[in-house]
């Protein structure tokens, strides 16, 4: 009789602690654990990394461009290296190695300042980029034919979509481009009403595309 009054209470006070939910205890830890790892791993995700000092200044002038400031960014790295006082053996001048001509255009008249510097090379950009709107395949290609004629001019770029098509591939995606420019290094291109410009070697181009996009898409991680 007294077994079965200790086994009956034994029972009961098992009923109890579980209504009470005394063995959760495990499972509210663990949850526990899990709020104090997730702030950690949101603040690790907004984290913002810095590409250079001119982050700020590359950010102002890109939305006033209406431009990713990272592919802006991409193309002030392969061209200066963020170096304000860079000069080519071309002429050309500061973060964006602009030439003195194409800056005054934009209003700009000293090129080893680096806000007037970024604000012409910008505003250039974002007239290259309209330019091929109806050109390029999508944002992509897009992005690719302005840093081609960022690099080689606008007209050499005509040149290229012009002959691509003459050979019959379709100039709205650039690697169709890239397939006809060992073409255009031979005499036989000056005989073409398509090409205005003449020959064109296209090797430094076409790292410089490739370069600058590669730049940026390791850009876009590290800074989102």
């Amino acid at each position: 009789m007294k077994f079965e009054k200790t086994v009956k209470f034994a029972i009961l006070a098992l009923a109890a602690l579980l209504s009470a939910g005394a063995f959760i205890v495990p499972k509210k830890r663990i949850e526990e654990k899990q709020e104090r790892y997730i702030p950690f791993a949101e603040r690790h995700r907004q984290k913002h990394y810095k590409i250079s000092p001119y982050d700020s200044l590359i950010r102002a002038w890109s939305d006033s461009a209406s431009l990713d400031w990272r592919f802006v960014s991409a193309i002030v790295y392969h061209e200066s290296h963020f170096r304000h006082d860079a000069v080519s053996r071309r002429g050309a001048i500061g973060l964006m190695q602009m030439m003195p001509s194409t800056a005054a255009h934009y209003g700009a008249d000293s090129l080893l300042d680096a806000s007037q510097n970024v604000m012409a090379g910008t505003r250039y950009i974002k007239d290259l980029y309209r330019s091929y709107g109806k050109v390029a395949a999508d944002e992509t290609e897009r992005k690719k034919l302005t840093l081609a004629a960022y690099n080689a001019g606008g007209g050499r770029v005509e040149d290229l979509i012009n002959y691509t098509r003459y050979r019959g591939k379709d100039p709205s995606y650039w690697d169709n481009i890239v397939s006809v420019i060992p073409e255009m290094r031979a005499d036989s291109i000056l005989t073409l009403d398509t090409v205005k410009l003449g020959k064109f070697n296209g090797k430094e181009t076409i790292e410089f595309v490739e370069g600058v996009m590669a730049r940026y898409h390791k850009f876009k991680r590290i800074a989102p």
